[in-house]
């Protein structure tokens, strides 16, 4: 008989022999950086027509849709010129596997520096913080002159917009993509308050189902490098309390409709134990749950002292979140256990934290509601990295 404690999963269709039974259904892939949605960058690379030279140059991009990001460039050789356009990526699937959804095509106008037009015109590959691009550059004003045509690469590493709010639940990365459901429905809000409260838990019923994926993934990792029986039945409790949040988020947004992910986003990326893939666990186990979790619970706790409304599903997310934190540092403790060097090692060379969503605007009306201010997440945030740092020291002792 199927425990109770699994039975969202069971009601959703999300137990079986394989873990997953559902549909096939649509998903958004944020290849355009959900987390992160502008940047400025820099670009390196070479004009091989009229003639080769290496060119140099900064620009910023912002993505403006799931599928579509607008640019600033400067490039700098052979004089210089600087190119204002677009980039879409007409050929992105809707399950987030294809790398067909990597392939972009950019169109824009460029100024160079003594003041004549171009069309620009570029096929890209990549994402929106690092990509190669085959571009061309087209005289407009009827001046003779040649065209230019260039390889480039393009890096971002600052990005701008986020702040440190915390990502609610374990959201599923794929392939170095956050992958969410779609919204299918969503409401109509009434006002700028509404529609912000709206918003605000549409995507937080987002990341919350997501995050099923991931633990469901999680319990068939665990089982595939010989975890204790005992995490992997907590990582299914884990998706189930998922389940229930992304159900409170969507009612607390008025009544959004999310479709699931597709069937196969909670397969296993491996199948036995290897050094790369205790790695990989001790790694997730430590940014993802250690620290996000963590601070998730305590800003969904922070927010409930705050609010006058839906208080009673924030402190259940806190308890569940700080929960599932706890299933995190068990498997840590494990992988502690079974190979000490690997996991010290992953854990050291991780980032310092993960990238995190950026939030709303200060608003004590807001904050009523349920929703976290940037100072609320931020303390969050600062908060469990303080006392999950001093547990790792313990811990890797």
């Amino acid at each position: 008989m199927l425990p109770s404690r699994w039975s969202h999963l069971a009601r959703h269709g999300l137990l079986g022999t394989t873990l997953l039974t559902i549909a096939s259904s649509s998903a958004v892939a944020e290849t355009c950086d959900y987390q992160e949605d502008s940047s400025v960058g820099v670009v390196l690379g070479i004009d091989i027509a009229p003639s080769p030279r290496l060119i140099g140059g900064l620009e910023a991009r912002r993505c403006v849709g799931d599928r579509t990001e607008v640019f600033i460039r400067l490039e700098l050789g052979r004089g210089g010129r600087l190119i204002a356009g677009a980039r879409a990526r007409p050929f992105e699937t809707d399950n987030g596997e294809s790398d067909r959804e990597k392939i972009g095509l950019e169109a824009g106008i460029a100024i160079e520096s003594d003041a004549k037009l171009g069309a620009h015109l570029a096929a890209t590959y990549g994402y929106h913080f690092a990509y190669l691009a085959a571009q061309g550059l087209f005289p407009l004003d009827g001046h003779p002159r040649p065209k230019r045509a260039s390889l480039l690469f393009g890096a971002s590493p600052w990005t701008l917009g986020g702040d440190n709010r915390v990502s609610e639940g374990r959201p599923l990365i794929h392939d170095g993509q956050l992958l969410r459901p779609a919204i299918t429905s969503m409401p109509v809000a009434r006002d700028a308050e509404d529609r912000a409260v709206r918003d605000h838990f549409a995507s937080s019923a987002q990341l919350e189902l997501s995050s099923v994926w991931t633990f469901l993934r999680l319990a068939a990792e665990l089982a595939a490098v010989g975890a204790p029986a005992g995490l992997i039945a907590r990582a299914l409790d884990a998706a189930d309390d998922e389940v229930r949040h992304a159900g409170m988020c969507a009612h607390a947004a008025g009544g959004v409709e999310l479709a699931p992910l597709p069937i196969n986003a909670a397969k296993p990326r491996f199948t036995a134990r290897t050094p790369h893939t205790l790695a990989t666990l001790a790694v997730e186990a430590w940014l993802e749950g250690c620290l996000n979790e963590t601070a998730a619970a305590e800003e969904a706790r922070l927010a409930a002292a705050e609010a006058t409304l839906n208080q009673s599903m924030l402190h259940a997310i806190a308890l569940d979140e700080h929960g599932h934190a706890e299933l995190s540092w068990a498997v840590l403790a494990w992988l502690f256990e079974v190979a000490p060097a690997i996991a010290r090692t992953a854990i050291a060379n991780a980032p310092g934290h993960l990238p995190v969503a950026s939030s709303v605007a200060a608003d004590p009306a807001l904050a009523r509601r349920g929703v976290a201010s940037p100072e609320l997440s931020r303390a969050a945030r600062a908060d469990a990295e303080l006392h999950a740092r001093d547990r790792l020291r313990v811990l890797a002792a």
